[in-house]
């Protein structure tokens, strides 16, 4: 997880030595995920140690980023007052073709044609100045 800072009227994450690459991934439009080297669990929100072995050996790998929709919610009233001009919105749990889970908008679809199932490639919105976010639309 990550903090958020609202100053400039979007929820911008604080960056730290545990988001960084996560970040500097998405400027370069790479999905980032951790996983550990010495067990191969993804971790997805990030963390220092590992949650399945105790490793502290979790570097960042880039991940092709293609996946299906697991699950989704449409929020019809905003989670947060950053988020009122966008209501209603998605948040959906994609599974990466290489297995890990994230959380993300799916965009370029209305949220009544959203299927769980349905194939999901990645695209780069920028949402503030050189502040890009992962989200997906259809493939």
């Amino acid at each position: 997880m990550f903090d958020i800072e609202t100053s400039q009227g979007w929820p911008m994450p604080v960056l730290d030595d545990l988001n960084r690459p996560l970040f500097e991934g998405m400027k370069e439009g790479k999905v980032m995920v951790q996983k550990c080297a010495d067990c191969n669990t993804w971790l997805a929100p990030s963390a220092f140690i590992c949650e399945a072995c105790g490793s502290e050996n979790v570097p960042w790998v880039e991940v092709s980023g293609k996946g299906e929709l697991y699950t989704y919610v449409v929020y019809h009233r905003a989670y947060a007052p950053e988020f009122e001009s966008m209501v209603p919105y998605n948040v959906a749990l994609i599974e990466l073709e290489e297995g890990p889970r994230l959380l993300a908008n799916i965009v370029g679809i209305a949220n009544e044609d959203l299927q769980i199932g349905m194939a999901l490639k990645p695209v780069f919105q920028e949402v503030a100045e050189g502040l890009p976010l992962l989200r997906f639309e259809p493939a």
